[in-house]
């Protein structure tokens, strides 16, 4: 599972600290890392579905990391934000073939 192996690597890299105090989506990074994390734990050992509500916040956050992304300039940051993309675009993706 693409999920499982991005969420490991997510947890193993942590979060940058040139992205204290930055906010992503209307969350502080930190904050917003942590609910990310803890929604792809809870999806891999199917504790949770992905409704409605949550799908648009992960899109929110999704097109606000591409944001970050495009407007950084500070490569450890830019990393960061395209890990934490990708982490979430495994979500969403992860999510709807759940569904099916």
């Amino acid at each position: 599972m693409q999920l499982a192996r991005l969420w490991r690597e997510h947890l193993a890299a942590g979060c940058p600290t040139e992205v204290a105090g930055v906010e992503i989506a209307g969350s502080d990074a930190r904050a917003l890392d942590a609910e990310i994390t803890a929604c792809a734990s809870a999806l891999i050992c199917r504790k949770m579905t992905v409704d409605g509500r949550m799908e648009r916040r992960l899109t929110e956050i999704r097109s606000a990391l591409t944001e970050k992304l495009a407007d950084s300039d500070e490569p450890v940051a830019s990393a960061y934000y395209a890990r934490l993309n990708e982490l979430v675009s495994a979500v969403l993706v992860e999510s709807h073939s759940g569904r099916a």
